[in-house]
Parts: structure tokens; sequence; C-alpha cells
């Protein structure tokens, strides 16, 4: 009997004396609460409609341990910390992401990178106009594996700046990178950030923090760092001219709408008075005007250009109005000139099935053959070596031509482009004589 009696109070006093050592496995609170010393949203950074979310924290625990202080716990602060973005009702969390680990396990000053593609926004319904709503918490991870010797510690956190999608977002998740990095080297004694010709970049030590922790970094913000490819989009812009107008219902009302106009003069009828939309196709041009008895057109003429245009009548009942319009581009202006004129060679075109430029420009580059012709007998004559200045005369014919209306605008230019490359070359590469 005592000797079962000694040998419980044995195993008594053992599991007494463990109790302590298992209360240490437990992680190490920060000296004080987490901190968020800022949140900042950032729209359309990666993709249109995405968000990301920038947490600056610090988290208080004493690195001159062994010395003095509380020991730095074994885990690492993403083994140990939690960001977390909660929505607008204050719990339903909506994302977290632990914090990246470079020095000091990645305690003291730091950052993370909560980042929503375009569809996780939608599906979350994410919006800047409840921006006073979402928070941020920055908590102990409850699953670390030596636990919490009570709740994990927890700091909540409002949004200090949203940059939304036309607010310069990735301009300013550039600064704000730059800044937080000017003002984290101070805290850890190291280099982040240096000035170049370009401006302040983050160094090689901060690219390895600041691209760790927010993840595709160099896509975003390119500026941050010393060597970037930039690829620059370039529009795709359409040059071309055609003629295209109609006439819609505004306030007002038209017996048919939209209404599609014709080249040249429209009396267009107006059922009641009002307002008027007028669209233009690229390279068309007109005015609106008031008609004696019709309808009055405030400020007539109004001038139309291309693209979309109001016009205002006044007077109700069935009126009309005076809709003019043309195409407007360098070959329409050309012909303008050339119309009714003596280099007008429609009449005679027609004859032969032909429309005025195709027949004036067979004619022209004929007259365009001869003038080289007499230009090459009259030099070779004198013994001037007119045969290299024969293909300067035949440019100067098809920039004539183009002036006087027998070529069209378009033709002109690619023989003037093509016959300037083989003057160039003969000129200055080939050694010719003729």
């Amino acid at each position: 009997m005592k000797k079962l009696v000694s040998i419980i109070a044995v195993l008594v006093v053992g599991v007494l004396l463990l109790l302590p050592a298992t209360s240490v496995l437990a992680i190490s609170d920060p000296d004080t609460d987490p901190q968020v010393t800022a949140v900042y949203v950032f729209e359309d950074v990666l993709e249109d409609g995405d968000l990301g979310v920038l947490v600056d924290y610090y988290l208080d625990y004493d690195f001159t341990v062994p010395i003095t202080g509380t020991p730095v716990p074994d885990e690492t602060v993403t083994e140990a910390y939690l960001t977390v973005f909660i929505d607008t009702n204050g719990t339903t969390q909506l994302k977290s992401v632990a914090p990246y680990t470079f020095i000091y396990s990645g305690y003291g000053r730091g950052i993370a990178w909560i980042y929503f593609t375009a569809a996780e926004v939608t599906a979350a319904s994410i919006d800047d106009a409840n921006e006073a709503l979402y928070r941020v918490w920055l908590i102990g991870n409850p699953t670390v594996p030596s636990g919490w010797t009570g709740d994990p510690p927890k700091t909540v956190a409002s949004v200090d700046n949203w940059y939304a999608a036309d607010e310069l977002p990735v301009f300013s998740l550039t600064m704000r990178v730059l800044y937080l990095a000017d003002q984290i080297e101070l805290a850890w004694d190291l280099d982040l950030v240096a000035q170049t010709p370009l401006g302040a970049r983050l160094t090689t030590l901060g690219e390895g923090y600041f691209s760790n922790a927010i993840n595709n970094l160099r896509a975003m913000a390119p500026g941050c760092f010393s060597v970037s490819t930039i690829y620059r989009e370039l529009e795709d812009i359409d040059y071309s001219t055609t003629f295209g107008a109609t006439i819609e219902d505004g306030t007002g009302s038209l017996p048919v709408s939209p209404l599609t106009l014709v080249e040249g003069d429209n009396t267009v009828n107006i059922d009641g008075a009002g307002t008027f939309i007028l669209e233009l196709e690229k390279g068309t041009k007109g005015e609106a005007v008031s008609i004696a008895g019709g309808c009055t057109v405030d400020n007539s003429p109004v001038a139309l250009v291309a693209g979309s245009n109001t016009i205002t009548t006044n007077l109700a009942g069935t009126k009309n109005i005076l809709v003019t319009v043309s195409l407007d581009d360098t070959a329409s202006g050309i012909w303008a000139l050339v119309e009714g004129g003596v280099f007008d060679t429609t009449e005679v075109a027609e004859l032969f099935g032909m429309t005025h430029w195709m027949f004036a420009g067979l004619i022209w580059m004929a007259i365009s053959v001869v003038i080289c012709a007499a230009y090459y007998k009259g030099s070779s004559k004198f013994g001037t070596g007119g045969g290299k200045g024969v293909m300067i005369i035949f440019d100067i014919c098809i920039v004539l031509g183009v002036a006087l209306g027998m070529l069209n605008i378009l033709v002109g230019v690619l023989l003037f482009i093509g016959f300037s490359i083989l003057t160039g070359y003969i000129l200055f590469y080939r050694r010719a004589s003729f």
C-alpha cells in the first residue's frame, strides 16, 4: 500500500513539474497590441475591375533577446499572423493573407497585400461607395502550432485611402510603395530605396522584400524598379473617312426615327418641336438651318461635326428644317475645286463607262509619260545626262496631277512614295548612266 502511494505521489509531482513547461510552449503575445498603421485600397492595378489592399502593420516584439525583453516567437510572422479583409457587415471574412517573412522573422514594421481579381470583386460586391464600412483585421493565426496563451491578439482597422479607377491607382500604388520603403528602411536599418537618375527606385534588397510581399508588383507598378520592361499599348486609329448621317428623336418627334440623310440638302419634316440628335460618321460635316415658314432652329445655322450633335427646334405642328451634309476629306475637297471646272472629265468618262478619277488618271499618266520623254530627249540632245532627272520630273508630275484633280489622292500618294524610293535608289545607291 505504501509503495502504491509513493508511486502516485511521484506521478503527481511529475505532472505538476510539466505544467509550466507546457505553458512555455505557447506563442508569445506582442509587447503591445498589434498595430495597423494604415490601410490603402487600389482599383484596376492588374486588370480592369480588380482590387488590391495594402496593409502597413507593426508587431511589437523585442529583438534584443536573449539579453532583455519578451522572446521573439519561434514561429515566423507568416505562420503566426493573418491580415483579413472584412465585408461591410463587420464579420464576413472576404479573404485572408499571411504577411511575408523577410528579416526579424517578419516582426516589427512590415506590409501585407490582399488581392482580389475582377471576378472576386464582382462576386463579393466590393464597392468604394461603402468604403467606410470595410475593415481589416490583423489577427493571430488561431491554428498556430504552439497555440496562444489566451485569445489570439487582434486589431481592427478601417480603410484610410481608397484609390478608385479614375484616381490614378497605379501611380498611387507606385508612390505608396516607395514611401513605405523609405519608412521601413529606417526601422530595419537597411537600404530599401535609393535615388537614381529616374528618381526614387527600390534597391535590390527592397525589390526582394516588396516583390514577395506584393505579388505581381513589377507588372502593377514598374515605376518602383530601376530596370523594367514597359509594353506600350498602341491605339488602333482608324484614319478612314466615309459619308453617313442620321437624325433621330430627342424630346422632339419625327415621322420616322431614325431618318437616314443623303449627301447634300435634306428637307426634314418635324412632327413635334424639341431636341433632335444628328449622328455623323467620321469625315462627314454639315449644318442645320431654319426654313422660312417652317420650324425655327435655335442658333441657326448650326454647324454639324462628326459624332453626336443636338439641335433644338421651336414651333409645334408639322414643320420643316433644312439639313445639309457632305463628306469632308482631302479627296472631296479637291473634287469640290475640280467639279464643273476645266479639269472635270465626268461627262467624257461616262461615255467610256468610267469615273472621273479613273479616266482623268489614265489621261494624266499618259501626259506625264510624254513630259518625261520630252525632258529626256532634250537633256540627251544637249548632253546633260537627263536620265536621272526623269525620275524627279515624274515625281513632280504626280504631285501636280493630284493638285489639278487629275489623280485620285490615294493613287497619287502611293505613286509618289514608290517613285521617290526608286529615285533615291537611282540617285544615291546605283551608279548608272542613261
